[in-house]
């Protein structure tokens, strides 16, 4: 079975905030659900969430080569993602104005933290 695009971007997108692993709780049409682990070693280190997208809705792949160049060269501190850096990145995938486009994207993502059972808190990014 092939792993959901929602999936690949949540494991990319919460790397942001040091999430080591995802385990699944439910994946329906309109969300998907899952435990964001940030110490495997720690049970206690975890968050619940939901997205509410649709497989259709997630962001290009594009999304997440952007994402793993700013983790994988400390671009960002926790969900403050250092602009000044990115725009001076080069991309053999893609050129500036994509990225530029991605960037904008990456602005939009909102992933919703739940606790005891609500509704909370949310992942997301900002300049």
């Amino acid at each position: 079975m092939q792993k959901s695009k929602r999936l690949n971007f949540l494991n990319s997108f919460l790397k942001l905030y040091g999430v080591e692993k995802i385990e699944l709780i439910k994946e329906k049409v309109d969300s998907i659900s899952g435990i964001a682990i940030y110490d495997e070693s720690n049970p206690e280190e975890i968050q619940e969430f939901i997205w509410h997208k649709s497989e259709n809705q997630v962001p290009d792949t594009e999304l997440c080569i952007l994402i793993d160049k700013i983790v994988a060269k400390k671009m960002h501190t926790g969900d403050l993602i250092h602009d000044n850096k990115i725009s001076n990145l080069e991309f053999k995938e893609f050129n500036n104005l994509k990225r530029d486009k991605l960037i904008e994207l990456l602005y939009d993502v909102k992933i919703i933290m739940i606790d005891n059972g609500k509704e909370t808190d949310s992942y997301f990014v900002h300049s």
